[in-house]
């Protein structure tokens, strides 16, 4: 089986909701224990937080902002706030202003927060927007000191690899949201298409394998999109890992001993290629580069979406974003990880005036399953239902449905939802735990050197990403003249530091002499 494996899908999935919405990307349990079904409550850390706080009676009262990206705006947002307050308040005598921006607007947005030194306290970062760029930048603190003293049992709780995968120049930018810590690339399929048209799903090896499916679905289903047209980029000819850290077209072969840096890979370029294709041949929206797919997929006309996540009760997860339709799930790739690549984290912001009590909230966010649940399903009874089992199903038109449990905290605390294996955190486990590790994960870029550079490349992809994505440009007439803008940029300059860099980690971490 050929497979990509990467560095944090930071770059290609920028502009995908999907991946997003997939990234139940890189994290970990590491030992943590899973809430029941039925859970609800607080666990031990979470005490630990309020006793800290000795109930909230003896702190001032303060009010926190938080940000962080959803794929769509939430109508009951204000209702669930207040219900996220009223735990706050008891807990640790704040109040939290919650700031979701659309997933596709996020790190412009944060890039104009932070330019303007807006006071906030909270922010998500990941892999969109990276928290080592950001310490560079001066815009996050460091959390040392704040989770020994306010957060000491979700500091045991974590296995030291992923405060490894958070730690810059030797301090602590960030808490991992405990989810799974690998990736697995595939498709998620709408059951009703492939019981119709037969799909033999054993027969389907690489991305090139969906074809003749995604043309079955073009002739005999005029009002459904065969393919979603965003889609993190797949080397299906050699089987590549990613540089982590970076702007995801950096490459080593596996097996490689010399551990030769790739970038731009023809087997890259040919997903691109690929895309061009499948744009042709009808398979992609013609206006998929300009329009919102999400609310395509939302009413169940995309037969075929890409994710690089795979996980365990995945099918039940995005069930609701096809539509309400059954999925099946299609891996063309086995599991892999990075370590922990700082895919998905909570920051407090440099300009935070109350930084103890964020960590008091980050603390209970990743420890107390009521307030995780309420952020993250919404309100019982009303957003959701929960059976004798403890299993949950949202109601019928909830107004508050975020399905992007793994922006607000340890994943191992939700509640299950209908269609998941029960057994689907101790799955979890055993994936974080036997996952192929990416033999360069330990890297770190220091983009200090190159930052101008590395904008005024990010500028260029800009312009020309959500074409090459979906098809829309014709790769093979776009890329020479692409190439030539990257240069001016400073893509030589880039690969230049990058690569004494990396050589620099590959002798210092013994990988190289």
């Amino acid at each position: 089986m050929l497979k990509r494996k990467i560095g944090s899908t930071a770059a290609l999935a920028l502009l995908t909701a999907t991946a997003l919405a997939a990234c139940g990307n890189d994290n970990n349990n590491g030992g943590n224990a899973a809430a029941s079904p039925s859970a609800s409550g607080s666990s031990p850390a979470a005490s630990s937080a309020a006793a800290t706080a000795s109930s909230g009676s003896e702190l001032k009262p303060v009010e926190l902002t938080w940000y962080y990206p959803l794929n769509q705006m939430q109508p009951d947002q204000q209702k669930v706030e207040d219900a996220v307050n009223k735990i706050v308040k008891e807990k640790i005598n704040a109040t939290v202003k919650l700031k979701p921006v659309a997933l596709g607007d996020y790190v412009q947005k944060m890039n104009t927060v932070l330019a303007a030194s807006e006071t906030f306290d909270i922010m998500w970062t990941g892999y969109l927007i990276k928290p080592e760029e950001l310490v560079r930048k001066g815009a996050l603190q460091p959390l040392d000191d704040l989770i020994e003293q306010y957060a000491p049992a979700l500091k045991a709780d974590m296995p030291q690899y992923m405060w490894d995968g958070l730690t810059v120049d030797g301090k602590i930018y960030g808490v991992a949201n405990q989810q799974i810590n690998g990736s697995r690339y595939g498709f998620i399929i709408q059951k009703r298409f492939a019981d119709k048209y037969q799909l033999d799903t054993a027969s389907i090896k690489k991305m090139e394998d969906i074809e003749p499916f995604l043309e079955k679905i073009k002739q005999g289903e005029p009002d459904i999109i065969p393919f979603n047209g965003y889609y993190n980029t797949v080397l299906h000819d050699a089987t590549y890992w990613g540089v982590p850290g970076l702007d995801d077209h950096f490459f080593i072969k596996s097996g490689d001993p010399t551990y030769k840096l790739y970038r731009y890979p023809e087997e890259e370029l040919n997903t691109f290629r690929l895309a061009s294709k499948w744009y042709k041949a009808g398979y992609i929206y013609k206006d998929a580069a300009t329009a919102k797919m999400t609310d395509y997929q939302a009413k169940g006309q995309i037969a075929v979406d890409f994710q690089n996540v795979l996980k365990p009760g995945v099918e039940a997860e995005v069930k609701g974003r096809n539509g309400g339709n059954d999925v099946i799930v299609v891996p063309i790739s086995d599991w892999f990880t990075n370590g922990y690549s700082a895919t998905t984290n909570l920051s407090i912001s440099r300009t935070s005036k109350n930084p103890e009590r964020a960590m008091m909230l980050i603390n209970l966010m990743n420890s107390d399953a009521e307030l995780y649940n309420l952020i993250s399903n919404g309100i019982e009874g009303e957003h959701y239902t929960k059976s004798a089992e403890g299993f949950i199903t949202p109601t019928a038109d909830s107004k508050y449905r975020p399905n992007m449990d793994f922006i607000f905290g340890n994943v191992f605390n939700s509640y299950l939802k209908e269609g998941q294996p029960k057994d689907v955190w101790e799955q979890t486990k055993k994936i974080n735990e036997t996952a192929e590790l990416n033999p360069v994960g330990g890297f770190k870029f220091n983009s200090e050197p190159v930052v101008t550079e590395i904008a005024n490349l990010n500028a260029v992809w800009g312009e020309y990403k959500k074409g090459i994505q979906t098809g829309t440009l014709d790769f093979d007439k776009t890329w020479p003249g692409l190439y030539e803008k990257l240069k001016e940029a400073g893509e030589e300059k880039y690969v230049a530091e990058v690569t004494k860099q990396f050589e620099e980690y590959l002798k210092t971490s013994g990988l190289k002499k």
